[in-house]
């Protein structure tokens, strides 16, 4: 697995420039099929390795600086912006050194997370069945609070972990503590809907 220093790095990475709507540039290329979820209408991102529900109505961010880490593979950012901050979703690809399972994975990021955010605090941890290959591998949705310096805003992350051979997906979706429940619902939905092919 990938030392402390780099699941820091991608996290911190993650938290601010996410926030910064000039650094990207959008493309779509995508596989839509609309789909209307609880009153929302979604459509499926399609790659040769994944796929996940995404609202239709926020930015796909496939195309990224040499700041962000290279694990990235899409992102996706609500089209409103209340404040400072844009609830996110983005998909990370890392590469694994040792054979894990998704709970040890699970784990071991809940443990970076608590060594290197600020005012950490693990909210919630809920087991979930997603698809992997065509078959249901256990997981789990871990929700948790912190902030990557004394003077940042607070942040609220749920995050999944899975593995398949010898690669690691990890999405985290990133919003503001006081975030419109709605978001959050999109956000949960997103997680969800995630499968490797």
């Amino acid at each position: 697995m990938d030392n402390l220093l780099k699941k820091i790095a991608i996290i911190t990475l993650l938290i601010a420039p996410l926030t910064l709507t000039a650094c990207f540039n959008s493309t779509d290329d995508s596989s839509a099929t609309e789909s209307d979820i609880d009153g929302s209408y979604y459509y499926d991102y399609i790659t040769a390795e994944f796929s996940i529900e995404a609202p239709e109505n926020w930015e796909q961010i496939t195309t990224f600086t040499s700041e962000y880490p290279e694990e990235i593979r899409v992102a996706f950012r609500n089209n409103i912006k209340e404040g400072d901050f844009i609830a996110n979703l983005a998909v990370f690809r890392e590469e694994l050194t040792s054979s894990v399972t998704n709970v040890d994975l699970s784990q071991e990021k809940l443990s970076s997370h608590s060594d290197s955010l600020l005012d950490y605090m693990l909210l919630s941890q809920e087991e979930l069945a997603l698809e992997v290959s065509g078959a249901e591998s256990t997981t789990f949705l871990n929700t948790f609070e912190g902030k990557n310096d004394a003077s940042a805003q607070a942040l609220s992350f749920k995050q999944i972990y899975l593995t398949k051979g010898d690669r690691a997906w990890v999405l985290t979706a990133t919003y503001l503590p006081e975030e419109d429940p709605f978001v959050i619902e999109k956000l949960d939905q997103m997680l969800r809907s995630f499968s490797l092919k």
